[in-house]
């Protein structure tokens, strides 16, 4: 497998990985599939020299993707901390795709200037609260009940890593 740094040609892929998220309900709070459009102002806002895209290739294909997002943009003394993002493809789930993405990440971060980072999830994504346990995120927050997944009422997590320079 190989991670790099995503462009622009990466976008449809991004956006397929994305919307399957989308169908399966209770991985992404939006319950409907993104356009391209919206997709494509995400991918200008995360400059890959400090806000990069992972991508993970297997013999060329895209199977999942890992991002690092500003956090309350242009606020200086939230500068050090990042929130991440990780999408598997389905066909590519249990192979140790998000593994390798989130560790590439953890190692990437302290370079990119982080100190910090933190992801949001609803409070029933047993699967994303697991691994990010598994790489020492804590649980920082609760916003209970705030989200309606259609006719579903759950909550959001906030996890959080204090990072060092080492996994």
């Amino acid at each position: 497998m190989d991670i790099r740094i995503a462009t622009i040609n990466d976008l449809q892929a991004i956006t397929e990985i994305y919307n399957q998220a989308v169908a399966e309900q209770f991985c992404t709070a939006d319950l409907e599939p993104v356009t391209m459009s919206r997709m494509q102002e995400w991918f200008t806002q995360h400059d890959p020299d400090k806000y990069p895209i992972f991508i993970a290739e297997l013999d060329k294909f895209i199977c999942g993707w890992c991002s690092l997002s500003s956090h309350r943009a242009g606020r200086k003394a939230l500068a050090s901390v990042a929130e991440i993002s990780f999408y598997i493809h389905t066909d590519f789930r249990k192979q140790g795709i998000g593994k390798n993405l989130i560790e590439y990440t953890l190692q990437q971060a302290p370079q990119l200037g982080f100190n910090n980072l933190f992801a949001l999830l609803l409070d029933v994504n047993d699967t994303s609260i697991k691994i990010l346990e598994k790489y020492g995120f804590v649980k920082w927050g609760h916003l209970p009940e705030i989200a309606n997944v259609n006719g579903n009422i759950c909550g959001q997590f906030i996890y959080g890593k204090k990072l060092t320079n080492k996994l």
